[in-house]
This record gives structure tokens, sequence and C-alpha cells, in this order.
């Protein structure tokens, strides 16, 4: 009997990175904790950016459960102290109390290297405040359009132009549906790709706030996710793209100078 060998089926290429989904949670929300599985039984890891303050308090996350995050591969970012809106507060408030909360973060053993201002809001002094406090970069929330416009574009690029005010599209809310996420990333994809920031702040099993989503809308578009990775399309933490060591905080003494 005339044995014929079939050579073995060459793996097929992985498919070139295009566009980078970089998932954020803002607020250190209880419920961040349950969305954090979610991510991990998707095998992808994301950014929560925490206010260092309210730490331990009712309806947000405790120091272990962060320290449980990071520890699961997920990133911890910077969100102020309190949720303050920075620009509401002169030059010096704004880098004394961006510091003091990256501080706090450091002081739990965990790299903080990307910020968040709370409610998008920031101006020139806020961007130089996050540079001042050590932040690789910060992320606003807006910018981004999936229409052409004279001042907007659909992605950030890998390297963004401005990387203490890193665009986004608005906010996952309770009205946001999974077709709305998927014609960011597409639209994003078709530009040529690039990196695609996704602020979330609530994640409950039913929508439970303006600015809240469900845990199935969540699932439902890492599973959608998962199949654009023959597109070139992946999710990872806005770190990963950004790149950079964890540096210190400056010295308290210079918190206030000019």
């Amino acid at each position: 009997m005339l044995l014929v060998t079939v050579p073995a089926q060459a793996a097929r290429p992985k498919a070139k990175v295009k566009t980078v989904v970089a998932l954020g949670f803002d607020d250190g929300d209880a419920t961040h904790f349950t969305a954090a599985k979610i991510l991990d039984s998707h095998g992808v890891r994301g950014t929560f950016y925490i206010n260092s303050g309210d730490l331990n308090t009712k309806g947000k996350l405790s120091v272990g459960q962060v320290r449980a995050l990071a520890r699961q591969g997920h990133k911890i970012g910077g969100h102020t102290l309190h949720h303050v809106r920075l620009t509401d507060l002169p030059a010096i408030d704004q880098r004394v109390d961006i510091c003091a909360d990256r501080a706090a973060l450091l002081k739990l053993k965990i790299p903080v290297t990307t910020f968040a201002y709370p409610f998008g809001a920031n101006n020139g002094d806020s961007q130089h405040a996050a540079r001042f406090c050590g932040y690789n970069a910060a992320r606003t929330v807006g910018g981004l359009a999936l229409s052409a416009c004279d001042y907007c574009a659909p992605v950030e690029s890998m390297r963004p132009a401005m990387l203490y005010s890193i665009r986004t599209h608005g906010s996952v809310n309770y009205d946001t549906t999974l077709n709305d996420l998927k014609k960011q990333v597409v639209t994003a994809e078709r530009a040529g790709g690039g990196l695609l920031p996704v602020v979330v702040h609530k994640v409950c099993a039913r929508v439970c706030g303006d600015y809240s989503t469900t845990e199935k809308l969540l699932d439902d578009f890492l599973t959608w996710l998962d199949a654009r990775k023959k597109h070139g399309t992946t999710v990872r933490p806005l770190e990963d793209v950004i790149g950079g060591k964890s540096r210190p905080v400056p010295d308290k003494s210079t918190w206030e100078e000019f």
C-alpha cells in the first residue's frame, strides 16, 4: 500500500495590529470589579482610573480590589483625589490634586502611568500638571467624531500628537448601543487604524444611571472585538500603546511652586 505524506498545513500568519481599542473605566466604581471579570473571560485587559481619596467608600472599589485588579494584569490610572472638575481650580491647586492622587496610588505599590481628566475637563494648566506629576499621558473625553470635520478624526494615531489630551468618542452611556460601538471601531479601521480609547463608567446588570452600561453590552462588544482580530484590531490597555516607565512623583515641596 502506497503511503502518501500530506504536508502539515502552515499556520496562518496573524494579522498585523492596525487598530487598538483601549478600554478605560472611570471613577473607581464598585461595579468595575465585575467588569474586570468580563474582560478576564475574554483574555483582555483594561485601565481602571481611580479617585484615590474615595477608595473604601460606599459604591467605590476597595484598596484590596484595586490591588487585585493590578495583580490580574489590569492597569491602574489616576483620576484626581475626589473626582474634581480641574478647570474650576487654579493651576497650583490642579497640580496639588493630581500629584497627591498619584502619590497615594503609588503607595499601593502599583505603577501608575496614565491619567484621565474627570468629566474630560482640562486646559493647559491641567495638561502641564499631569506631565509635571509624572504621568506619561492623559486622556480626555470627546474630540473624535465619526464624520469628517476640520479639527476632528475618527481615531487617534498610535502616537497621539497631544499625549496629555488624548481624544475619545463620547462616554459609553445608558443609550449607547452595540452598533454604536461597532461603528466607532469599523470607522477607525477604514480610516487606516490607530488608537481608539473607549470611556466606560458604571457597568451594571441593568442600566443604573445616565453614565452606565450593561454587563451584557460589554460582553457582547468584547465578543465582537475578538472576531475583529482578522482585521488587525485588538484590545490593549492605553499604557501598552503609550509605553514608558513609571516615574516618581516630584517632591511635595515643589507642588506649589510657580
